[in-house]
Parts: C-alpha cells; structure tokens; sequence
C-alpha cells in the first residue's frame, strides 16, 4: 500500500485550520497570525510537504530573541510549605536566580498575592518561570502575557508550556522496592495526595511498587492534609489501628522528608523507633535533615539544577516556539541511610 499524498488539505486537517489558510501561509501572503503561521509551517515540514531542496524553515521567523538584556518574569508560590522561606523553594529559587544572572538577564519577581490583572511592563520582558502549584486564575493571567512559560513542579492540560518535574514516580517506585526487597510486607503512604502534582505521581510510584508485589491489600494510604495540624490526623489514624487492632505498618513511604521527620517524632511518642521498629524514607535531601538522627532514606532532588534546567529550557524555547510543548522529567538518586531497617519480627 502506498504512502498517503501530503497536500494541503491534509496540512489544514493536522494543524486544525482551512486549505484556504494554509495556502496563504505557504505562499508568504499576510492576514495570518504569527502562532498559526508558525504552527502550520512546522506541520508540513514534519509531514514532509516541502519538497527537496527548499529551505524547511521557510517562513519561520528565525531571528534569535535577545536574551541578554532581557527579562524573564518569575512567578513564586505563597502557600503554606511552597514559598521561598521553605527550604526547598528557596533552593529552586536561587538556581533559577543564578542562571538568569549569567545570561546577563533581568529578572522580575511576583507572587500570587499581586493583583496580576494589572499587567506588568511588558518592555523587553522575554519570558515567564513558575515554582510551584498554580490556580485556575493565575494561568489564565499569566498566559495573556502571550510570552513562553516554563512551569516548575506543575503543569496543566489546557495550557501551552513546557513544565518541569523531578521523576517522581520512578523514584519512589526504587524506595519502595528497596523496602519491599528487605522484607517489608506492610507499608504504608503518608501525604496529601491532591496537595500537588509531584506529591501526586509519588503517591503512583508507590502503588505501583506494592501492586507489583502484590502487596496491594495490605498496604496503606494516610491521605492527610499537608498542614501544621497534621500530626492529629495521623494520632487519630493511630488511634484506630489501635482500637481496630490493625496490624501496624512496618514501613512508612512518606511524600517528602518534611513529612518523613514528623512521622519518626510521632512514632516515637507512640512507643515505636525507627528503624528498629518501623522504616520511614523521605524524599528532596532537605538541608534542615543534616545532623539529625536517624539520618533518612530519601531521594535526592537537585533543587538548585531544577531552577537553572528551567532558565536554560526558556532560552531553548525562545528559539524553537514551533516545537509543541514538553514535560522534561529529572533523576534523582536514592540515598539509604539509617532509617531504614530489615522488618522486626512481631
């Protein structure tokens, strides 16, 4: 069977316009926007319409954007747990403000506390970064910019921009493993499953470990809200194992290792060491872990590389707008260390 022909109307099918669009945009005639042109020229080059020897990019407006001198508007969380004062953001934050630096770009700065309605000088701004979760109303905002983004440990469906994670499901697929691979045949997932993407695909990586392993039925979801009062919600969840003689977990997954150092202080209450009596791991290698016992397993984030990864994607992005958007996925490593135990027998 051949190969179907590539015409114009197939262009106009794949990109979602007329054969009347794309004919004008292949003949350079005007009266078609600029994302559109982009958009269609990019189609027939990869559909392979151009024929031999004509220049694939041409029409593509290929000017570089100027970098230097330039500024990339940066959009900081102010949540609970997701601001700059939080060790882990505040990292992020650097690495995205050292990378901007070093292009000789300017930077400016702005929370969702700002009225962003009110549109910033738009004068030479060449881009937008955003850390952390999002609301429905700050990426419609921020999209009527009309400027590239790069989000930072978010992304949505609706919107056109490349998004930046850790792999978070692999790495705590690998943890899971690990405590499976020592014995553990009861575990238990501690964090607010909703409270973000990454605490999200965490959570994935963890069933998957334990379906894998059939160990899915006995096996725990502590879905409870990430806040100051969290430590009540995990006693009372304590306090019905207890009354329901549940058999207590031997290892705790936990979604970050804020969460893991607070679940060790309160099994310790709770008459249980780790890891002698229950394994906890953590995830990120926060900076406030370092001196305390026992020291956690966890997955170590590269917080400072994440910001510049996201300075250096915008850049990429500014010279290839054609390209449809991505979500670039980082490795972490796995560190073991003390919190983590072969299972006591009981």
């Amino acid at each position: 069977m051949g190969h179907r022909k590539i015409t114009m109307q197939v262009i106009a099918d794949t990109v979602g316009v007329s054969k009347y669009v794309v004919s004008k945009t292949l003949n350079s005639k005007p009266g078609v926007s600029e994302a559109t042109r982009k958009k269609i020229l990019f189609a027939a080059k990869q559909l392979g319409y151009l024929k031999e020897g004509t220049n694939p990019n041409q029409g593509l407006n290929n000017e570089k954007v100027e970098v230097e001198n330039g500024y990339i508007l940066v959009f900081l969380p102010n949540q609970h747990y997701q601001n700059i004062t939080y060790t882990y953001w505040g990292t992020v934050f650097q690495g995205v403000s050292a990378s901007i630096q070093s292009k000789k770009a300017g930077m400016i700065v702005i929370s969702n506390e700002m009225d962003l309605t009110k549109k910033v000088d738009l004068t030479n701004l060449i881009g937008i970064i955003t850390l952390g979760t999002l609301d429905e109303q700050t990426l419609v905002a921020l999209s009527d910019y009309g400027l590239p983004i790069v989000m930072i440990d978010h992304e949505d469906k609706m919107m056109r921009a490349d998004s930046l994670f850790m792999n978070n499901r692999n790495g705590v697929e690998r943890v899971t493993d690990h405590l499976i691979g020592l014995g553990h045949k009861r575990l238990a997932f501690v964090g607010e499953v909703k409270y973000s993407t990454s605490f999200f695909d965490r959570w994935l990586g963890y069933r998957t470990s334990v379906e894998q392993a059939g160990l899915d039925r006995s096996s725990t979801l502590m879905d409870i809200e990430y806040n100051d009062d969290m430590e009540i919600a995990m006693q009372e969840e304590i306090n019905l194992w207890k009354r329901n003689k549940v058999e207590f977990p031997t290892a705790f997954v936990c979604a970050n290792d804020h969460i893991a150092r607070r679940v060790i202080n309160l099994l310790d209450q709770n008459g249980y060491t780790c890891p002698k009596d229950v394994s906890v791991t953590g995830f990120d290698l926060l900076d406030e872990e370092e001196g305390k016992k026992p020291s956690l397993t966890t997955v170590r984030v590269l917080k400072q590389m994440i910001g510049q990864r996201a300075v250096e994607r915008l850049v990429w992005r500014l010279q290839h707008s054609e390209y449809p958007s991505e979500k670039i996925l980082i490795a972490g490593d796995m560190l073991l260390r003390e919190s983590v135990d072969v299972p006591r027998n009981r």
